[in-house]
């Protein structure tokens, strides 16, 4: 019986996925002249181009620009929460930061445009893990999804939380407190970075190094700079090469490139003989460098460049949406 229920649970829980993915397809933003539109995988039109800016989907919604002021679109184009805010930001976990009037306080729409959280803040951030680092009259503070307070800080800056942990600024001295407010890796690094991958990049006197959840130095400062950990490896540079080390510490790509980028999909871009093409996770040439600008891989696609020409690849390096070259 465990095991018929366990699969009748796996069947729902797929068909949730599918249902969802029939009407929510994956949608890429495009270019055209001075306006953004949106294709789907094939790279067939489905939004036009008429929007003076856009970001990209997440969780259903679309931030646009129109005339000046900020709104949402569902996956049809249609413009489900009016364009009437100065300033905005993108969904996450079901709440978005919007300003209802220019220069007044910030607030949190719920996917329905209603106001989840009142505009009573001076400043707002994203929600992360169910939290979001915001500001009024009183100082600084930590508010969950109804817009209650968890707790009040003093620090200099607050982040928000990833892998349980945010990073916090004091003086000009860089640590972590947990979900509780208190401090969980003290403020002693000159510069740090979020958690990934339970690692974080953080640089002591000179060089930098990955510390774990607790604090403890788990990949010695032995890089002149890193950044946090994609997709299990991390971009580093030493002497001015790029290369990339896995959790462990184990360098699997050595420092060669000149530039590269994170990680995405099993795929990183990397500037070879001046172009930009793409590597495996074991450093194995996966596209032929032959653009001059690339970004990583997100759904299957990843935005490419050569000259003035705009397109998206697959991950064999064949042209889904744009000019071929």
């Amino acid at each position: 019986m465990p095991v018929i229920r366990r699969s009748g649970l796996l069947f729902v829980l797929l068909s949730l996925v599918l249902f969802s993915s029939c009407f929510n397809p994956v949608l890429f933003r495009i270019y055209s002249g001075d306006k953004v539109g949106f294709v789907d995988r094939k790279g067939e039109t489905v939004i036009p181009a008429e929007f003076k800016d856009a970001d990209e989907f997440s969780e259903g919604l679309a931030l646009v620009v129109i005339d000046g002021k900020g709104g949402w679109i569902d996956h049809r184009g249609r413009l489900v929460i009016p364009a009437e805010f100065p300033v905005a930001g993108k969904f996450n976990q079901r709440r978005a930061m919007a300003v209802a009037e220019e220069g007044g306080p910030a607030g949190y729409l719920d996917p329905r445009g209603n106001w989840a959280v009142e505009p009573v803040w001076l400043k707002a951030g994203e929600y992360s893990e169910g939290m979001a680092a915001v500001e009024d009259a009183q100082g600084a503070a930590y508010i969950d999804r109804r817009g209650r307070v968890v707790f009040r800080h003093d620090y200099d800056f607050a982040g928000p939380f990833e892998q349980d942990r945010a990073l916090v600024v004091k003086e000009g001295r860089y640590g972590f407190i947990n979900r509780r407010g208190e401090v969980a890796v003290p403020l002693e690094y000159r510069f740090a970075q979020p958690f990934s991958d339970g690692r974080a990049f953080v640089v002591t006197d000179e060089m930098g190094g990955f510390i774990n959840r607790r604090g403890r130095m788990v990949i010695p400062a032995d890089y002149d700079n890193a950044v946090s950990f994609r997709d299990g490896r991390a971009l580093f540079v030493r002497d001015g090469m790029a290369g990339f080390l896995d959790t462990r510490g184990k360098e699997i790509i050595p420092p060669v490139y000149r530039w590269a980028g994170d990680f995405s999909e099993g795929l990183a871009p990397v500037e070879i003989d001046g172009l930009v093409g793409f590597i495996d996770r074991k450093g194995r040439i996966a596209i032929k460098s032959r653009f001059t600008y690339a970004e990583t891989f997100r759904n299957g696609r990843a935005l490419v460049m050569e000259g003035d020409n705009i397109s998206y690849i697959d991950k064999k390096g064949r042209i889904a949406w744009g000019d071929e070259f």
